[in-house]
């Protein structure tokens, strides 16, 4: 036995079978989460599978996917999954690399970091406000 020769992941191409919402490129009510997404870490699968939970609700009401902005952590991390090289794709941990550069640079990386999470939080309105129009299903 060999540490490290046991753990395998598996995940699909997601920039090869998937839309931008999680969903398979052949029937939009298949929607996928978390690492097989190609997803690393415990809070980006809890966040891809809220969505997809949410997602598959909103089609079943026959409403569109929300897919969050790019400036959001969610938001730029399914870019990453929905757009990067199929030839060479590979799980990705949320990181502030993914998101966007902000328009002006700013050179201190704490005060970098709350420009960027104050930009992520002006984005998720329009999101927030989609999200109350999710009707519940009748009992």
């Amino acid at each position: 036995l060999r540490y490290g020769s046991i753990h395998r992941n598996t995940y699909l191409n997601s920039p090869a079978t998937l839309t931008a919402h999680l969903s398979a490129r052949d029937d939009e009510r298949l929607l996928f989460a978390g690492q097989l997404v190609g997803v690393e870490g415990y809070t980006e699968s809890l966040g891809t599978g809220l969505l997809a939970g949410i997602n598959l609700a909103r089609l079943l009401q026959g409403e569109r996917p929300l897919v969050p902005p790019p400036e959001t952590m969610l938001g730029a991390l399914l870019t990453y999954v929905h757009q990067a090289d199929p030839a060479h794709f590979q799980p990705m941990n949320a990181n502030f690399g993914l998101l966007p550069p902000l328009d002006r640079p700013v050179r201190d990386k704490q005060k970098k970091k709350l420009v960027l999470a104050e930009r992520a939080l002006e984005a998720m309105r329009g999101l927030v406000d989609a999200l109350h129009s999710v009707s519940r299903f009748p009992s």
